[in-house]
């Protein structure tokens, strides 16, 4: 089985990449047999976002922490991409960018989240077992802010109040996540609720039920499309389901001791164009392209 990991890092993402491939190394010796796991990754530097010429720091200190930190990946297919062009570009670009004819599953890491490292190898194999053409495969999470996320909760923070997540410790996490006992199993949802955070999706759903067309640039949630697109979907006869995998946790590194993250110190050294949030774009037209996609979905549908 042939997985392309997809990894976009904005400048003041470089140290939640070291932290993100120094998980992908440990990960390798997990791995089951007759897997191949390809990764690319693209640093952005786009001068769209970020005038280099008033900004303290260069364009050449992220190029060679980068270089140096890919090292880490020396075990993968690391397709590397330094991005120095002045045009709009963000993860839509590098997803598209991501698909290839040889790869049988993609997976998107958020380069904030925390990973275990066998979480990568659960995820693969549970991939192998599923004989739907079109899935969704994610972990469990901490308790988020409502009702509609329990359905992925890892039962050990379903007690928790729904206001709790934003104060909560992550090194917490990591420790139940590495020692628990749990069985790890996989059991279907029956909506979709993921966040692009490090999910697993079929060729088919990737390339084929919600692609990023060409004219998408930058970024935007493409997990809230692609959920709305899959769901009715599913409620037209598709093939399709998402899955959670139990017993295995992932959530945000900025909680407890690095509440504040790595990227508010990065941006204080950085000269950043005051310009339209491409997200905010996005989330205006969402209704618009999901309704369109979901006018065409004869087009997979049998």
């Amino acid at each position: 089985m042939n997985i392309k990991i997809a990894y976009h890092i904005m400048p003041w993402e470089i140290d939640y990449a070291l932290l993100s491939f120094t998980q992908l190394k440990k990960a390798k010796y997990h791995l089951p047999a007759n897997t191949v796991v390809e990764i690319d990754t693209a640093l952005n530097l786009s001068s769209y976002l970020i005038n280099w010429e008033e900004s303290v720091l260069p364009k050449q200190f992220f190029i060679d922490k980068y270089n140096q930190i890919s090292n880490l990946l020396i075990d993968y297919t690391h397709n590397k991409k330094v991005y120095e062009g002045d045009e709009l570009y963000g993860h839509l670009d590098l997803q598209r960018e991501a698909v290839a004819d040889h790869v049988d599953g993609y997976l998107g890491i958020c380069p904030d989240m925390y990973f275990g490292e066998t979480t990568l190898s659960y995820l693969i194999q549970a991939a192998q077992q599923i004989p739907q053409e079109y899935f969704v495969i994610t972990p469990q999470t901490y308790k988020l802010w409502d009702a509609s996320w329990d359905a992925v909760v890892n039962p050990t923070y379903l007690d928790q109040p729904y206001d709790s997540w934003p104060h909560i410790d992550i090194y917490d996490v990591i420790h139940n996540d590495t020692y628990a006992i749990d069985t790890i199993s996989v059991k279907p949802i029956p909506y979709s609720k993921y966040a692009g955070w490090f999910d697993l999706y079929s060729k088919s759903f990737y390339e084929k039920l919600a692609p990023i067309p060409q004219d998408w640039k930058g970024y935007g949630s493409w997990d809230s499309y692609s959920s709305r697109v899959a769901d009715v979907f599913k409620q037209q006869g598709g093939d399709y389901s998402q899955y959670v995998l139990e017993g295995k946790t992932v959530f945000e590194y900025p909680l407890g001791p690095l509440e504040k993250g790595f990227g508010f110190y990065y941006k204080d050294y950085l000269s950043l164009k005051d310009i339209t949030d491409q997200r905010d774009t996005f989330k205006d037209k969402l209704q618009e392209y999901t309704m369109n996609r979901i006018s065409n979905l004869s087009d997979i549908l049998k």
